[in-house]
């Protein structure tokens, strides 16, 4: 499997312009104060997780190997999604690395053991909301597949699939997507606003 480096270098113009814009808009406040940042990257880590972990169920549930057009789509659209994991895990990911005792003066993050750097945390609220609308996709590809197995062993006739888009077209989504949030001054709202009061909700459930 290629490198999270890797996987960045391959990005899309619109991804690559997202990260160089998130440290432009943050770097100067990341390096002053990084544990400002901490809860931030918190949220999105674990969004991004969640993520991971909706993919390997919903992998889990796929027939092996395909065997009729529906079942190919299936996969093709399981795929789209995992793309999208892996290009979004890697903007943060490909600036991680285990910690050491070595580290310096760094303006770094160092949380559950490993050094997140000025990068991965400008990422990590930068792509935020990408995490956020990941894992809502995937739990929902995931649960639209229990009820068609479902269906499917009860003999009942499965309902039209809602599960996302092929690549081609959810691509052209999420470069619209990219150039919403650098139209609008990235994600400053969503930094300022919607972490906040995500992480209260979050508390209070």
């Amino acid at each position: 499997m290629p490198s999270w480096t890797d996987i960045e270098n391959g990005w899309s113009d619109g991804w690559k312009a997202l990260k160089g814009e998130s440290l432009r808009l943050y770097r100067a406040a990341i390096e002053a104060n990084p544990a400002a940042f901490a809860e931030k990257v918190k949220v999105f880590v674990a969004e991004l997780l969640q993520a991971r972990a909706n993919l390997d169920s919903i992998r889990s549930k796929l027939p092996s190997p395909p065997s009729n057009a529906e079942e190919h789509a299936l996969f093709a659209k399981y795929a789209t999604l995992e793309k999208r994991y892996h290009d979004l895990a890697a903007g943060f990911y490909s600036d991680v690395k285990p910690s050491t005792d070595n580290i310096g003066a760094l303006p770094v993050l160092i949380i559950a053991g490993v050094v997140i750097g000025v990068a991965a945390i400008a990422w990590a609220v930068a792509a935020w909301e990408y995490s956020v609308n990941l894992r809502e996709q995937t739990a929902l590809a995931d649960k639209e597949l229990v009820a068609r197995v479902e269906a499917s062993e009860q003999g009942r006739t499965l309902q039209p699939t809602t599960l996302p888009e092929p690549a081609s077209e959810q691509a052209k989504k999420d470069a619209k997507g990219v150039g919403a949030l650098l139209l609008g001054g990235l994600v400053l709202a969503a930094g300022a606003v919607a972490i906040p009061v995500f992480l209260k909700r979050k508390g209070g459930s």
